[in-house]
């Protein structure tokens, strides 16, 4: 009779028991390594890019997508969410986050070739938050990857696994654990459980408050700090006001005041003013968060390349679900131009120390906000005398206009200025990006209509895409060309 081989169960089943967090560990890692390789991610970003974000972005959502791919596929074959989101996390790091960091800690100038100094504070949260969103990425993948598995892997891999005890009968007897015998969680896997819980709810936490920065503006924002050249600062304030074009809504607005304007010597100063109008989605503090507008004035005021202003940045957001386009729309119960030419003009100039005339008042704006300034400017030239419009476009879209063919064309810059004379004085810059399209093809029909009216304008193009890093370098230009009376 033939000797059975003897069998230690207990490494056995120890063996049995970690094969299933090495398998998950180790596919999640290769996996995510393969899947934010640029050979793979590249095509996910161009599409990702070619919706409207700049490559910052678009290479972090990429980044993020690629991780929870991860997870799922180590935990849908090895069948540990622990092991596989881990494994992904990893593969994160090693293959997005320690190159983010790498970048950053190179030198950075803003556009006037002045050094940007890093704050190592904000790159390691920054560097946390990414992280954060990696994991709670990755458990997604890993849960939905344990939830495919006991759909798609569990009955053959229960069929194979039978066939294989019947087979090894005469080896492993008797079987390595009975699936009908359920026993009680011990202290430890209790612990490790609520402690899993603590972690999502902190991951949670931490991705809800500190993400949207990441997505809204890109991944860099805040990481580096105004040059040193800077030996005096602007303040910026809150104010509101009371709308009688809004029907007596109360809108709120930022105001940038000069470094000398609370000083003793600039007391009986006025400044020119420019109002800046933020994009869709946006608020009024886009400006100072992502344009870094406060910081562009004061470098430039310090160096002595633009002349002390005053910075008005309101909040142009309309009704629920549709996109203002700082525009009085066609019904008339959302007058957003007329708080702008007429309330917000009015009240900053009894308020503030401007020099209330055109021609020491500009209005500016990105994308949505670059349309409304320049509709705006158009049909009040005695308003404003200055027009910076930075990816915006020159035709009236959007819902508010109650589709009514005349009334968008009375809205829309390319239509009106041919036949309004009054404007062609104004001083117009128009800023554009290579890669963002359809925004440069429409400053170039813009162009084109200017160039025929011998309308004198500046062009700024920039290579890149819709987004805050070109905007930032354009409104440093704007304001250095600005020349105010």
């Amino acid at each position: 009779m033939k000797e059975k081989i003897p069998v230690n169960r207990e490494k056995v089943q120890y063996v049995y028991r970690l094969l299933p967090l090495f398998i998950s560990f180790s596919l999640a890692l290769l996996g995510g390594a393969w899947l934010l390789s640029k050979t793979v991610s590249d095509p996910l970003i161009s599409a990702i890019i070619n919706v409207g974000l700049d490559p910052l972005r678009s290479q972090f959502i990429a980044a993020l997508i690629m991780t929870m791919l991860a997870a799922l596929f180590g935990a849908m074959l090895g069948r540990h969410r622990f092991s596989a989101l881990l494994g992904a996390a990893a593969a994160f790091y090693l293959n997005y986050l320690n190159g983010f960091i790498q970048l950053e800690l190179r030198p950075v100038y803003d556009p006037g070739g002045h050094l940007e100094p890093l704050d190592m504070t904000a790159l390691v949260h920054t560097s946390l938050v990414m992280a954060a969103l990696a994991l709670l990425s990755a458990f997604l993948g890993s849960a939905t990857g344990v939830a495919a598995g006991e759909v798609l892997l569990d009955p053959p891999w229960r069929l194979v696994r039978s066939l294989w005890r019947r087979f090894q009968r005469n080896v492993l007897t008797p079987p390595l654990a009975n699936e009908n015998t359920a026993t009680p969680p011990s202290l430890w896997r209790t612990i490790a459980s609520w402690l899993g819980v603590a972690g999502l709810a902190t991951l949670l936490v931490v991705g809800a408050t500190s993400a949207s920065p990441l997505f809204i503006f890109s991944p860099d924002v805040g990481l580096h700090v105004a040059p040193s050249v800077q030996k005096a600062h602007g303040t910026i304030v809150q104010g509101s006001l009371v709308s009688p074009a809004l029907n007596g809504q109360t809108r709120s607005f930022l105001v940038y005041l000069p470094p000398s304007y609370n000083t003793p010597a600039g007391k009986t100063k006025r400044y020119p003013a420019l109002y800046l109008l933020h994009g869709t989605p946006g608020k009024d503090s886009d400006w100072t968060t992502g344009g870094r507008v406060a910081e562009s004035a004061d470098t430039l005021i310090d160096t002595g390349k633009t002349a002390e202003l005053i910075m008005v940045i309101p909040d142009g957001n309309g009704r629920p679900g549709q996109t203002s386009e700082w525009a009085n729309s066609f019904d008339q119960h959302q007058r957003l131009e007329t708080f702008v030419a007429s309330d917000l003009v009015t009240y900053i100039d009894q308020h503030y120390r401007t020099i209330p005339d055109a021609a020491h008042r500009g209005i500016g704006g990105l994308s949505m906000g670059g349309f409304g300034a320049t509709n705006i400017a158009i049909h009040h030239p005695t308003v404003f005398g200055t027009v910076i419009s930075l990816g915006g476009y020159y035709r009236a879209e959007g819902s508010i206009w109650g589709h009514n063919a005349a009334y968008m064309q009375q809205n829309s810059p390319i239509s009106v200025l041919p036949h309004d004379h009054a404007a062609w004085k104004l001083h117009l810059y128009i800023g554009a990006a290579t890669k963002d399209q359809p925004y440069y093809k429409y400053a170039q029909q813009f162009l084109q209509e200017l160039h025929t009216l011998h309308i004198p304008y500046q062009f700024d193009l920039q290579n890149g895409y819709h987004s805050w890093r070109v905007w930032q370098v354009q409104m440093y230009n704007a304001l250095a060309w600005v020349k105010w009376g």
